[in-house]
């Protein structure tokens, strides 16, 4: 039997929190950044080295990233489930966690001046295989066969959460507003809630840690991926990691280093290498967007492409709402506005049809997808937009056209049977 990954989260203590010694003392905070999780937490392990170092009481500051992306419904469910089971996980070893989601960090510390005045800040990362560039910036490629080709060492490994006990003290000098548990809003309509849903997960960490233990060792998931990845219905055709990523309760490199696991254990084959590709390609768009700056989210992209596009914004808006005038675009956006999911297979048909067939400015679709995408991050989502509409890394349009699916042969391909299509079919309208 494989060691369990899983991590329990416990019950949310009684209210108000268990006082401790007095207030005022020396004081170090992480600032999360988004990064809800305990695990692989670098910024967390050396503010916990700091302040055991100077006999300091650790925070933990929840607020707005600096850099606060669009986020849709969906996606902001998940961010307060992870916040929410991280804040019980804290508490429970005395630790505050302060919560102020319309601050940023600074404009926050700003605020609890002169009654919290923390020694050191530090700030979590996003998480990333590397934590330097894999390849060197000036030899950084537009494409990604190179790019991995030429990786110049392995990904660091993971850390494990740190021990904290100890590290709590009074919370009488906080603002208890800012210590009151976050309630993650009820579910949308569909959402996490709709049995069609792929994506029927709390966004927590133990949940993510359990759904990595149970893909990558309580199944075949992991062993089936390059056969079964490009599914459109239900839970396990994928691995579905990208929602925790997105809202930071899951470590990219706690993935790379369990896939590693899988490997020592049972070999490599393809599932497990495909796996370790995809998340490759995930670092590629990372520091792809890092090497480009503002040109990687230009309209004419890293080719600097003149546009060719109608910008119809009655076509768009109808698109939108769902009604992009084919039966199988139809029902993956009806998929992506109920629950924020969509298949890999479904995303590059909606963005296909988008650039080839309606004609519209590709970064109006990459905007909104960014908004309604449970697992969207601005990166990863430009990235693929870019690369379907012909002007980013795909090699193939690098003086050619953009790709363009064959809708009726992919349906035949991976919808045979029209399952997807049945499921997600939009309602027909009524007459009034």
């Amino acid at each position: 039997m494989e060691p369990s990954l899983a991590v329990a989260a416990p019950p949310l203590p009684g209210w108000p929190p268990r006082r401790r010694t007095m207030a005022g003392g020396p004081s170090i905070a992480l600032a999360l950044e988004g990064q809800l999780r305990l695990d692989d937490q670098p910024a967390l392990h050396r503010a916990v080295a700091l302040a055991r170092q100077s006999g300091a009481r650790l925070l933990v500051l929840a607020c707005r990233p600096q850099s606060r992306r669009l986020r849709g419904p969906h996606q902001r469910r998940l961010e307060a489930q992870a916040l929410a089971s991280l804040h019980a996980r804290l508490v429970a070893q005395g630790v505050a966690l302060l919560h102020h989601p319309q601050l940023t960090t600074a404009a926050a510390l700003a605020e609890l001046r002169p009654q919290v005045q923390p020694d050191a800040v530090l700030h979590a990362e996003e998480s990333r295989l590397f934590a330097t560039w894999p390849v060197a910036a000036d030899r950084f490629p537009r494409v990604f066969s190179p790019f991995r080709r030429a990786l110049e060492r392995d990904p660091e490994p993971p850390l494990p959460p740190p021990d904290l006990a100890g590290l709590g003290d009074s919370w009488d000098d906080f603002p208890r507003a800012w210590l009151v548990p976050p309630v993650p809003p009820p579910a949308a309509p569909g959402a996490g809630s709709d049995p069609r849903s792929a994506f029927p997960f709390p966004g927590d960490e133990p949940t993510a840690l359990a759904r990595l233990q149970h893909y990558l060792f309580d199944s075949s998931g992991l062993r089936d991926y390059k056969a079964t990845r490009n599914g459109l219905v239900g839970t396990e055709f994928s691995a579905k990691f990208s929602p925790f990523l997105g809202v930071g309760s899951l470590s990219v490199r706690r993935i790379w280093r369990e896939v590693l696991r899988y490997q020592e254990l049972h070999g490599a084959d393809e599932g497990s290498e495909w796996m370790k590709q995809e998340l490759l390609w995930r670092e590629f768009f990372l520091w792809s967007e890092q090497k480009h700056g503002d040109a990687f989210h230009a309209p004419g992209g890293l080719q600097q492409r003149p546009p060719d596009w109608v910008e119809d914004r009655k076509r768009f808006a109808r698109w939108t709402r769902g009604d992009a005038g084919h039966p199988l675009i139809d029902a993956q956006l009806n998929e992506l506005l109920t629950t924020g999911y969509l298949s890999n297979r479904g995303r590059q048909w909606v963005a296909s049809h988008f650039v080839n067939e309606l004609r519209l400015p590709w970064t109006w679709g990459a905007r909104f997808f960014e908004w309604a995408l449970i697992d969207a991050h601005p990166a990863l989502n430009t990235g693929n937009w870019a690369y379907l509409a012909g002007v980013g890394s795909d090699p193939r349009s690098f003086g050619g056209s953009p790709r363009r699916f064959d809708l009726e042969r992919q349906v035949g391909l991976y919808d045979p049977e029209q399952t997807h299509r049945r499921l997600w079919a939009p309602p027909v309208p009524q007459p009034s």
